[in-house]
C-alpha cells in the first residue's frame, strides 16, 4: 500500500517534533485515574441507553465498563505488587537517562503480571502475552522517509526477548515484531508529549482506522508516569503517577487492568469491520442481513495525522461470483497512490469547517505511508505499510452502522464490481441534517459529473459502540479547565469532538495526470465543470476544487443528463453551447469528495462569509494572500481552481519516452515551483501564459501542445475575476450572486472549449 512521499532526504526527529507541536496545542487534557480506566476499558452499551446520534450525544453514562467490576482484583494486584517494594527498581533521578530504561522496563512488567495474576479469565485477555523492554535497536520502519525511531522501551505480543527479532510500526506478512505500546522517557513533559506524539503517527500509519493509540511516558525527573491517548482530537493523558508513592503504584495497576479487559481487537479500538485489507460493508438498514465482504483493491488517498480530518479513500472491489475469476494480487502490499498517477508532490490542506474556526484552528498535518525507502547511513529503512497477507489474519465481522444518508436512486453493486469507500473523521455534535458531505453526496448522486452514492454511515467499531473520541474528552456540560493540560501556553479552545463518518460512492478511474491526449483531458475537466455546477444548482459550493478531487474514466460513464431547469438568458446560451460541444448523458470527467463544501441555504453569515478553504496548490492567488483577509471564497475562486489543476495535470503528465523533455531541467523548475509556495507558483503560472512559446525539447510534447489552450483561459479567468470584483464592491453576498457567478463561470469556460476547437 503505497502513497507519495513529501521528502527526498530523511527529516530530522526535530523536524517531525515540529510538525506534531501544531497538531496538538490547545488540545491536551488530563483525565484522572478512574476516568481514564473506564474510557480505556472494554464496554457495552447499556440497553435502555439513548439512541447512538448526534441529537443524543454520547457520554460515559450509556455505558457499562468491564473494569467497573474488578476492584478487588485491582486491591489484590496492588498488595501482589507493592510486597516486592517496586519502586527500589527505579534508579535516582540524576542518572542519566539511558540508565533509567532497564529499571522502568522491570517496574512495568512486574505491574502487568501481578495484575494478570488476578484476573479470574486472564487466558482470554487479548494482551495477556504482553511484555516491556528496552528498545536497543531501531524499528526497520520509519515514518515519512525520516530517520529510524527507537523509542526507549516497548510493550510487544508474545516475544520473551525483543533483541532476536526486527521491531516493526507494521511488521511484513512473516517475521518482525509490531510494536503494541510505545514507552518514553524524558526529564520534561512538553518534549516527551511530542516525542510520543511521533509515534503515534506511526501507529495511526500501521492502522488508520483505529480509534486511539497508546503510549507510556515516564518523566525520570520525578519518577511519575502517565498513560498517554493520542486520538483524533489530540492527546488525553493520566493524570500524573507518581511511582514512588502508593498512590501511584495503585494508579497505575488500575490503568494496567483496564487494558487487560480488552477481549477483542473491537475493544481495544480497532474496527471490527475493517482489517485494512478487507471491509465488512453493511446492508441498507441497521440490523440488515445482508452485508458484504469486499477487498481493499487500492489505496486512493490517505492523509496521516495523529490530530485531524485524517481522510483514507480506499478502492473496494466486490468479489467475484467465483473466486477463481478474481485477480491474484501481484503483490503483499496493496497497491496505492504511486501506481495512481495522483499528486506527487506535498499536498497542504486548510480550511475553516463546521465546528472550526480562527481562534480554533485544526491544523491538518502533510503525511503518508508508501514503500519508498530512504537511507540512514548504510542502512536502508522501509516506509510503513501494510501487508495484505498479515492483515488478513485478522477476520472482518457484520457491525451495525448508522446509515442515516442514500439516496432514492442508489448506486447498484454486482459481483465484480468495484467503489470507493471514504472515511474521515467529523465533527460529531453537528446534526445529521447538518453535516455536509453525506448531504452533497446523496442530493447530487449520479447528475452529470457527479458520481452515484450507495449510502453514507456514522461506523462503529463495534455492535453498540460508536467509533469517535469522545469518551476521551472531557464531557460538553464540564468546566473545561478542570480537564485542560497546557503544555505550550494558555488556551481556552474547547475540545474536538469527532466521529467516523464513511461514504460509499462509484468509483469514476484515474487522475488527470494520466489522460491519453489533451482532447481527453479538456473533455474531462469540461465534464467536472458541469459537475461542479451541478452542485451549486443545488446550493452547494464544493471549495476543494484539486487533482485529487477531479476524476476522469477512459469510457464514459452514464449519468444524468445535464441540464438547467427554467434557464435564464445566460443558461440557455450554456446549453447551446454543451449542445455544440455533443454533452449528453455519458460523462468522463467527475468532481468527487465534498466534505469541505458549503451549503448556500446557510452560508451567508459573517462568520460564515470569513471562512476560505481547499487545497493550496490549486487556490486562487486571492484566497491564498492573507492581505486579502476580507476576500469572499465565491465560485469565481473554484474556477480559478479548475485552471491551477488543469495546469498541473499537463506539467506533471505522464509523459510516453517519445513525448519526454531531451533537457528535462525546464520542465523539472516548473514542476517544483507549481508544487512550491503560492509565489512560485503564480512565477510558474506567468510563465506558461507571459512567457515565451514552449519548445517540447525543454518541457515535453503535452505542455506545449496545451499552452495555447492554457494561456486563453487564464486570460478569460482574468475577465471574470474583474466582473466578480464590481459584485463584491457592492457586499451583497447571497446565493443569487454566487449563481450568477457561476453561471459566467462556467458560460466563459465552455466558449474558451469551443474557441479551441480541440472537442469539435
Amino acid at each position: 500500500m503505497s502513497d507519495y512521499t513529501t521528502d527526498s532526504e530523511s527529516p530530522p526527529v526535530s523536524g517531525l517534533k515540529k510538525t506534531i507541536r501544531p497538531e496538538l496545542k490547545g488540545q491536551t487534557w488530563e483525565f484522572n485515574v478512574h476516568r481514564l480506566a473506564r474510557a480505556l476499558s472494554a464496554k457495552t452499551r447499556k440497553p435502555f441507553a439513548l439512541p447512538l446520534n448526534p441529537e443524543h450525544l454520547d457520554s460515559m453514562d450509556h455505558y457499562d465498563f468491564a473494569i467497573d467490576k474488578l476492584d478487588s482484583q485491582i486491591n489484590n494486584a496492588f498488595h501482589h505488587f507493592a510486597l516486592n517494594k517496586p519502586e527500589t527498581l527505579l534508579v535516582k533521578s540524576h542518572c542519566p537517562e539511558s540508565e533509567h530504561y532497564r529499571g522502568l522496563v522491570d517496574f512495568l512488567n512486574g505491574a502487568f503480571h501481578s495484575s494478570l495474576a488476578q484476573l479470574p479469565d486472564a487466558h482470554g485477555a487479548l494482551y495477556r502475552a504482553l511484555k516491556f523492554h528496552v528498545c536497543d535497536r531501531p524499528t526497520v520502519d520509519g515514518f515519512e522517509g525520516a530517520k529510524p525511531l527507537k523509542p526507549n522501551g516497548v510493550g510487544v505480543l508474545g516475544l520473551d526477548a525483543v533483541e532476536s527479532d526486527k521491531l516493526f510500526w507494521s511488521p511484513p506478512a512473516e517475521g518482525g515484531a509490531q510494536i503494541a505500546i510505545p514507552v518514553e522517557v524524558k526529564n520534561n513533559w512538553s518534549d516527551l508529549v511530542l516525542q510520543s506524539g511521533i509515534y503515534a503517527r506511526c501507529m495511526f500509519s500501521a492502522s488508520p482506522l483505529r480509534q486511539f493509540v497508546l503510549v507510556i511516558g515516564y518523566n525520570y525527573e520525578d519518577h511519575t508516569l502517565r498513560f498517554l491517548v493520542y486520538h483524533r482530537g489530540g492527546c488525553t493523558s493520566s493524570e500524573p503517577l507518581n511511582l514512588d508513592q502508593p498512590k501511584g503504584q495503585k494508579g497505575f495497576i488500575h490503568l494496567i487492568v483496564s487494558i487487560l479487559t480488552w477481549r477483542t481487537r473491537a475493544d481495544a479500538g480497532f474496527p471490527a469491520w475493517c482489517n485494512d485489507a478487507q471491509v465488512c460493508l453493511p446492508g441498507r438498514n441497521a440490523g440488515d442481513s445482508s452485508p458484504s465482504t469486499v477487498d481493499i483493491d487500492r489505496i486512493l488517498h490517505n492523509r496521516v495525522c495523529v490530530r485531524g480530518r485524517a481522510p483514507r479513500v480506499f478502492r473496494i472491489k466486490i468479489p467475484a461470483a467465483f473466486p477463481d475469476d478474481e485477480e491474484d494480487p501481484a503483490e503483499d502490499l496493496i497497491p496505492g497512490l504511486q501506481n495512481m498517477g495522483v499528486q506527487k508532490k506535498k499536498a497542504w490542506q486548510i480550511s475553516d469547517t463546521a465546528g472550526q474556526n480562527h481562534s480554533n484552528p485544526t491544523q491538518i498535518a502533510t503525511g503518508s505511508t508508501g514503500t519508498e525507502i530512504s537511507t540512514d547511513g548504510n542502512r536502508k529503512i522501509s516506509s510503513i505499510v501494510i501487508s495484505r497477507a498479515r492483515a488478513l489474519t485478522n477476520g472482518v465481522e457484520n457491525v451495525d452502522h448508522a446509515i442515516d444518508w442514500y439516496p432514492l436512486d442508489p448506486l447498484e453493486l454486482k459481483r465484480g464490481d468495484s467503489a470507493v469507500l471514504k472515511l474521515c473523521w467529523v465533527p460529531d455534535r453537528v446534526p445529521c441534517n447538518l453535516l455536509m458531505e453525506p448531504r452533497l453526496l446523496r442530493d447530487c448522486s449520479g447528475m452529470f459529473g457527479v458520481p452515484k452514492h450507495l449510502y453514507s454511515f456514522r461506523a462503529h467499531h463495534k455492535a453498540g459502540c460508536q467509533t469517535t473520541n469522545r469518551l476521551f474528552l472531557p464531557p460538553p456540560t464540564a468546566d473545561f479547565e478542570t480537564y485542560r493540560w497546557d503544555l505550550w501556553g494558555k488556551t481556552n479552545w474547547e475540545p474536538e469532538y469527532l466521529s467516523l463518518l464513511g461514504h460509499v460512492t462509484e468509483f469514476v478511474g484515474h487522475s488527470l495526470e494520466s489522460a491519453k491526449d489533451l482532447r481527453s483531458l479538456v473533455q474531462a475537466v469540461l465534464h467536472a465543470h458541469l459537475g461542479y455546477y451541478n452542485m451549486c444548482q443545488k446550493n452547494y459550493q464544493h471549495r476543494d476544487i484539486s487533482i485529487g478531487n477531479v476524476r476522469m474514466v477512459d469510457e464514459a460513464i452514464k449519468t444524468e443528463r445535464f441540464d438547467i431547469p427554467n434557464p435564464n438568458e445566460t443558461q440557455r446560451e450554456i446549453l447551446d453551447l454543451c449542445s455544440k460541444l455533443g454533452i449528453d448523458d455519458h460523462c468522463s470527467g467527475f468532481v468527487i469528495d465534498g466534505d469541505l463544501a458549503v451549503d448556500w441555504d446557510r452560508h451567508f453569515t459573517e462568520e460564515n462569509l470569513a471562512t476560505r478553504s481547499g487545497t493550496p496548490e490549486f487556490m486562487s492567488s486571492t484566497l491564498l494572500n492573507w492581505v486579502f483577509r476580507d476576500h469572499v471564497h465565491s465560485p469565481v475562486d473554484d474556477y480559478c481552481s479548475f485552471y491551477f489543476l488543469t495546469q498541473w495535470a499537463c506539467a506533471f503528465h505522464e509523459l510516453s519516452t517519445e513525448d519526454k523533455p531531451k533537457n528535462p531541467d525546464h520542465l523539472q523548475q516548473l514542476q517544483s515551483e507549481l508544487a512550491g509556495h503560492v509565489h512560485e507558483r503564480d512565477a510558474a503560472t506567468f510563465t506558461t501564459i507571459n512567457g515565451v512559446k514552449f519548445k517540447a525539447e525543454k518541457y515535453g510534447a503535452f505542455l506545449v501542445h496545451a499552452q495555447p489552450f492554457l494561456k486563453e483561459w487564464y486570460r478569460t479567468l482574468s475577465s471574470l475575476m474583474n466582473e466578480w470584483q464590481e459584485i463584491d464592491a457592492t457586499k451583497r453576498y447571497n446565493a443569487a450572486s454566487f449563481r450568477y457567478i457561476a453561471d459566467r463561470g462556467l458560460l466563459s469556460f465552455l466558449n474558451i472549449v469551443v474557441q479551441s476547437q480541440l472537442l469539435l
